[in-house]
């Protein structure tokens, strides 16, 4: 692993400029697959608005909207953490006010993350299984609204979690995703994000823009099979079946730089909606995936609306929903 990956992706980048949409962002992973419980870790960094929003999640079958979950803290709008942006902390060695902590313990390949606040505990160390895959093919037309720079990184988490005294142990395949840029989240497209791994050497992430489309085009993700990650370079997402709006089943193609073909079923097991941001709103949901031999293997399924769309598409109706 370079010194320089390391430094473009494990660590703030250096010159934000002045545009006040400039974000660093990162997103870990964690669930329970045996007891149906989905969670994240999302830290999202504005250093030219000195401001920080992030927090932690975790939902199951109980309640799909935020004040049905389990447990739910997501702050926006704080001040970023005390000390010189990227010198007395980094995008992997913070804490925050309300207690949200993260450090790398080996760049591109360790993370422990912490948390104890109003009732709920997490402990959780983050272990990569591969290189991080940075998001190359995706136009810049694509992500000007989004991030310059984005990768995806599978890996396997553990540790604890712990609720109202009641501890759940976590050990399970994760991913983690980060990036830096200006993004604007009003103009940020609707799209699809979809993950699994089913082993150590085996696992696939994509993301789709356009879920307006029934198939919708895959921009990029990585196949990881045989203990071997390689860049996708076409493929599809499609909604095979909806729970009124929501994608209940999920079909995924795609085809990476080696030529290697994935074809991926999902059921969903867990579903969440929600919006961490006013302006957005997506269906964030724990999912069984089925491919390369391998049947209910761990992952997830999103999908993702600007908030006018979203609005939209839920007052459309079932005769709408059936067509897509």
């Amino acid at each position: 692993m370079s010194d320089a990956l390391s430094e473009s992706l494990d660590h703030f980048f250096a010159d934000t400029g002045s545009d006040p949409y400039w974000t660093e962002s990162s997103w870990f992973s964690w669930s329970i697959p045996g007891k149906d419980i989905c969670g994240l870790i999302w830290m999202h960094f504005r250093p030219n608005m000195n401001c920080l929003c992030g927090g932690v999640a975790m939902w199951d079958p109980s309640g799909q909207h935020v004040w049905d979950f389990p447990f739910f803290d997501f702050q926006t709008m704080r001040l970023l953490p005390e000390g010189r942006f990227g010198v007395d902390y980094d995008k992997y060695d913070f804490i925050t006010p309300w207690s949200l902590a993260v450090k790398m313990v080996e760049p591109l390949q360790t993370y422990r993350i912490a948390y104890d606040r109003a009732g709920f505990k997490l402990d959780l160390e983050f272990n990569a299984l591969a290189p991080p895959n940075v998001m190359h093919k995706p136009s810049l037309e694509q992500l000007k609204s989004a991030f310059r720079t984005h990768f995806e990184q599978p890996g396997r988490i553990h540790g604890h979690i712990e609720l109202n005294g009641v501890r759940h142990a976590v050990d399970t395949f994760s991913i983690r995703d980060g990036g830096h840029g200006p993004r604007f989240m009003e103009t940020s497209p609707q799209g699809g994000y979809s993950w699994s791994t089913a082993d150590a050497r085996t696992g696939w992430h994509i993301l789709a823009p356009n879920s307006e489309l029934r198939v919708a085009k895959v921009i990029g993700g990585y196949i990881l099979r045989d203990g071997q990650m390689s860049s996708i370079t076409q493929g599809t997402r499609r909604v095979v079946e909806r729970a009124g709006p929501r994608p209940e089943v999920v079909e995924v193609r795609a085809t990476d730089e080696l030529g290697r073909e994935l074809h991926a079923i999902g059921r969903a097991q867990a579903p969440a909606e929600f919006m961490l941001f006013p302006e957005r709103g997506q269906w964030w949901t724990l999912f069984r995936w089925d491919y390369d031999g391998f049947i209910g293997a761990t992952g997830e399924d999103q999908e993702y609306y600007g908030i006018h769309e979203f609005r939209k598409w839920h007052r459309a109706g079932p005769e709408e929903w059936a067509k897509r």
